[in-house]
């Protein structure tokens, strides 16, 4: 007698979606096993070393998947580590370089460096949106080799631009130099975000990996207690 593999569970007629993942457990293992074993043709019963092999199939299995939790739950230690290690840059002027940024709270954007290889001509920052929008142009001043361009986070017609992602870029001009831009301003936290730690300054979040120079501790001001203490 044939047993239908389709009404085997229980006659739904209907088989379980495929999954690329393991599903079960220890104790699912072992009752299907049991279950096996006691319905069973008697006239050709199943080989031991074949249960054996199911056995150590099902062990290897098992150990995979506890080695797999295990890396899970490093990579999470590993992960808090390096969050913890980015507090020491809470407090420090910074250097950041300029390309991809979150602008998170608009209006509040720290100035940019921009640094070249010979004195610019025609230069102007240009900022552009997610979509690759462009929506503002800043010029620079002709004749330097460095400067300091600050954008008021508005758009060119004046209206405060969104929070969301942005792009930073300078259009060289008529000369031929080579501009390097770069955020610089003081990291006043670090956020842990779903697309990984982000290192805030000012209005803009930016990975750990744009950051290109630490520098000392940025004083606060702070008003002292001119009172007497016993």
């Amino acid at each position: 007698m044939t047993i239908d593999a389709l009404t085997a569970t229980g006659g739904t007629g209907t088989t379980p979606a495929p999954s690329n993942q393991l599903q079960g457990s220890k104790d699912e293992f072992l009752k299907l096993f049991m279950a096996q074993l006691q319905n069973q043709d008697p006239l050709d019963p199943k080989n031991g070393a074949d249960m054996v092999a199911q056995l150590a199939q099902f062990s290897s299995v098992e150990q995979a998947t506890e080695t797999n939790q295990h890396l899970a739950d490093l990579v999470a230690a590993q992960s808090s580590t390096s969050s913890a290690s980015l507090s020491s840059l809470v407090g420090r002027d910074c250097n950041a370089s300029a390309s991809d940024f979150k602008l998170d709270r608009p209006g509040s954007v720290p100035p940019l460096q921009l640094d070249s290889t010979s004195p610019m001509k025609g230069a102007t920052v240009v900022i552009t949106d997610d979509s690759g929008k462009e929506i503002r142009r800043i010029p620079v001043p002709a004749g330097a080799t460095t400067a300091t361009i600050a954008w008021d986070g508005k758009t060119s017609s004046g209206a405060t631009a969104p929070a969301g992602n942005y792009h930073v870029a300078v259009d060289a001009g008529t000369s031929n130099a080579t501009i390097t831009s770069q955020w610089h301003g003081r990291v006043d936290a670090v956020e842990l975000t779903p697309d990984g730690p982000r290192l805030r300054m000012g209005g803009l979040l930016l990975p750990p990996a744009a950051i290109t120079t630490i520098g000392a501790e940025s004083p606060i001001t702070t008003i002292a207690n001119a009172g007497v203490h016993v």
